[in-house]
């Protein structure tokens, strides 16, 4: 049996209608903002100062990259001050641009392993980013909008210092661009302004009031018509953006999702596909955009591709950096909550379907269960139990991927798999999307 599917019962089993689609909660899709980073084991010591344990002031030793073994571990001030006498020196050469930085990320990339800070240590190193620009390199304008870019992706919007902070952050970008523009500065080209408009956008999108997601809403407009002004309207970030603005209008009119789920796909596999030709399928942010799309997908009812997606990049991401990797972890913990089908048995409750036993006369489930996927469950008030197939009435929620069979006048479809999209419960069938892109969608029997 394919390890997607699960095979539904062996006759028509009609009762009430089937289980919503299991939710996620927005809160919940990532957790790349909480601290994973790697505890030093014996002997590790600082790559800058070769001093093992705390620094002077008592601040540990810290990691939170791709680097692995006792590599990678360093204080938090000697990674600054290292980034810091880099910067100088690309000033005294008069190298600080706007495309330098966004090439060398000297306070937002491991000078060892090459990958990007996570968690808390990029956002202490952005921290420290900017107030080293905004006191030594006033006048840097281009410098300093890229220094602002890089702080406000690493806030946190449901946390009120960083939302005071954020909010900062985009009147100072607002105000920087209308410098530039009167100086006339070429370091302001026209995709630099729309990823600025962007970013503003988006965080104003996370903060989530009314008057945030107007304001997201109209940055996240300009941004878009200054890709069609260039002529890329059909651009990855062309589309990319198209996608945010369908979310920030579904917010505002009480939605939970954009309805045009298809035109969101498009856009996060653009993103995704522009990733992968910008950095490489092994890049974190490769990743952390491919777990977008997995989730994306999930929510579209498209599962089997969600997880053939999340387990080629699980496994991309501990090859490369780690099993204990935030990345890899949080990547780990989308596939398994995936990985689970959730079934109803009529009685208005919902339960995961464990496995089927005795040939399939029956299926072992535990529950009942949330409904929302990612909320903590209470195992030991769960119960286990198994239900006998022929008697019981069971319902697989959409999206759930099946297996055809038992088919007569198409039986060159028996033992291809696919996704539950639809239900039709007067007529007890369902449409199934298959895996299969050259085969058509199916409407079958729920047996």
């Amino acid at each position: 049996q394919d390890p997607y599917t699960m095979t539904p019962t062996e006759q028509t089993r009609h009762g009430p209608p089937p289980p919503p689609r299991y939710i996620m909660s927005s809160s919940s899709r990532s957790t790349s903002k909480t601290s994973t980073s790697s505890m030093p084991p014996d002997g590790a010591s600082c790559w800058l100062c070769l001093e093992d344990g705390p620094d002077d002031s008592g601040a540990p030793l810290v990691r939170d990259c791709s680097c692995r073994g006792h590599s990678g571990f360093a204080h938090l001030q000697c990674l600054v001050q290292y980034a810091k006498s880099k910067t100088k020196d690309f000033a005294e050469r008069g190298e600080l641009t706007l495309s330098k930085m966004f090439v060398e990320k000297l306070f937002e990339r491991c000078p060892n392993c090459k990958q990007e800070f996570q968690g808390d240590l990029y956002y202490d190193m952005t921290k420290a980013q900017l107030s080293f620009v905004e006191k030594e390199f006033k006048g840097a304008d281009g410098w300093h909008i890229g220094t602002l870019r890089r702080r406000i992706h690493a806030l946190d919007g449901e946390k009120e210092a960083d939302r005071v902070e954020g909010e900062e952050i985009c009147a100072k970008m607002l105000t920087l661009i209308d410098e530039m523009k009167k100086n006339g500065d070429p370091q302001l080209d026209a995709f630099i302004l729309a990823s600025v408009y962007n970013d503003i956008g988006r965080f104003n999108y996370e903060l989530g009031t009314n008057q945030c997601l107007e304001r997201a809403k109209h940055y996240l407009e300009i941004s878009r018509d200054i890709f069609v002004t260039m002529g890329d309207r059909n651009s990855n970030s062309a589309v990319a953006i198209e996608s945010n603005i369908a979310n920030v209008e579904a917010r505002l009119s009480g939605n939970n999702l954009p309805t045009k789920k298809e035109s969101v796909l498009s856009a996060q596999r653009a993103h995704y596909n522009c990733m992968l030709q910008a950095t490489g399928q092994n890049d974190v942010r490769t990743t952390q955009v491919g777990v977008h799309l997995a989730s994306a997908l999930f929510e579209a009812y498209h599962t089997i591709e969600a997880l053939r997606l999340l387990e080629k990049l699980a496994c991309a991401s501990r090859r490369v950096h780690g099993s204990d990797h935030r990345v890899t972890a949080d990547t780990a913990f989308l596939l398994k909550r995936f990985q689970a089908r959730y079934v109803s048995i009529g009685n208005g409750l919902n339960y995961q379907a464990l496995r089927y036993e005795n040939d399939g006369k029956s299926c072992v489930i535990q529950g009942p269960v949330p409904k929302n996927i990612f909320e903590p469950r209470d195992v030991d008030d769960e119960k286990t139990f198994s239900v006998p197939v022929p008697t019981a009435v069971i319902y697989f929620s959409l999206g759930s991927p099946v297996m055809l069979h038992g088919l007569k006048k198409a039986a060159h479809l028996n033992g291809e798999i696919g996704d539950v999209r639809e239900f039709c419960q007067s007529t007890d069938r369902c449409v199934v999307h298959l895996e299969d892109k050259c085969l058509k969608p199916v409407n079958v029997k729920y047996e």
